[in-house]
């Protein structure tokens, strides 16, 4: 169900230069992690609209690496004039920083959330052959057969620190299944290894997962959400799963862009309007949730920041009930 969040007029538009005329280049959207995965497709997807509405080039640049803190350097150390954004979801603002003993960087000092792009879940999937092998019928029977005395998940994620990690740590601890979490350089490279029977299954957002679901070569068990998504319908969500001691978990995420501190006010209003006047174009909305993902924007740079606030004690409590850590 497309959600979009229109309050151009907050933006005095009338005001501020179109996007094209303040960032007279090629702007650069930073990707922190490898092509694949969910930021790359939000990213992709999201240019094109931009620079079908605006006229604005757009390069997307990933940076993959180090749970995806290549990828917020690159943002950190370019001229804050509004050519380097980066795609960076909630937890680059919340969780991250909050697993490492030195954070290489702090979100409120150093990151200016410009404008939300999209909201989304994780899916749980496994393979359909080991979902036979294993009676996997559902996530109540991967879970509880993770609990038996002996018994191994291998897990994959997009990195240490990434949503689908403390996910899964957290039913982990919560639910005393025995799930060993393996962290790769992105969702893609997860996948590739879910798919050739290395790994036993993902938590990973959908855009990467969704073709092999629709084929049939992946079965999905549940969405990382409280409530069933709309866009699979018939998977549940963790709200289902109270005896499990998961009833209250609701994974959902989102990604903004973001630019690097001492951006100036008036050319982070140009880059919010020009996203919120792409945010009605053509197959956009579809090509979004083709790929798993919502059209969610916000109306600008203080209400962005108003969310992350809003958001940050529901990761910070991820963080503490999984114990996840990263050196």
């Amino acid at each position: 169900m497309m959600q979009v969040t229109r309050r151009a007029a907050l933006l005095t538009p009338l005001a501020t230069p179109a996007l094209a005329q303040i960032i007279n280049r090629p702007m650069r959207w930073v990707v922190p992690f490898p092509p694949g995965g969910a930021a790359d497709a939000i990213a992709r997807i999201w240019a094109d609209a931009v620079t079908t509405r605006t006229g604005q080039a757009i390069v997307v640049d990933n940076r993959g690496g180090a749970n995806g803190l290549l990828g917020v350097q690159a943002v950190l150390q370019a001229p804050p004039d509004g050519s380097t954004l980066g795609v960076l979801s909630i937890p680059f603002f919340t969780a991250l920083p909050m697993m490492m003993e030195r954070p290489p960087y702090d979100p409120a000092r150093d990151l200016v959330p410009i404008i939300r792009l999209v909201t989304s879940t994780v899916l749980c999937c496994v393979t359909a052959e080991r979902a036979r092998e294993r009676g996997w019928t559902d996530f109540r029977a991967l879970v509880n057969g993770a609990k038996r005395p002996g018994a191994r998940v291998v897990k994959g994620s997009a990195g240490n620190g990434s949503a689908a990690h403390l996910l899964i740590a957290t039913i982990a601890t919560r639910s005393g299944a025995n799930i060993e979490h393996v962290a790769y350089r992105g969702g893609a490279p997860a996948l590739t290894d879910l798919l050739s029977g290395q790994i036993d299954m993902v938590f990973d957002f959908m855009p990467a997962l969704m073709p092999h679901v629709a084929s049939g070569r992946l079965v999905p068990l549940a969405v990382g959400s409280n409530a069933r998504s709309p866009l699979l319908p018939a998977v549940p969500g963790l709200g289902e799963f109270a005896d499990l001691n998961l009833g209250d978990l609701d994974m959902q995420s989102w990604n903004a862009l973001t630019a690097p501190r001492g951006t100036p006010p008036e050319v982070q209003r140009a880059i919010a309007e020009g996203v919120l006047r792409s945010a009605d174009a053509p197959g956009l909305a579809d090509r979004l949730r083709a790929s798993g993902l919502v059209l969610a924007t916000s109306s600008g740079p203080a209400e962005t920041a108003a969310l992350i606030a809003a958001d940050a004690p529901r990761w910070a409590e991820m963080v503490r009930v999984s114990g996840a850590r990263i050196e």
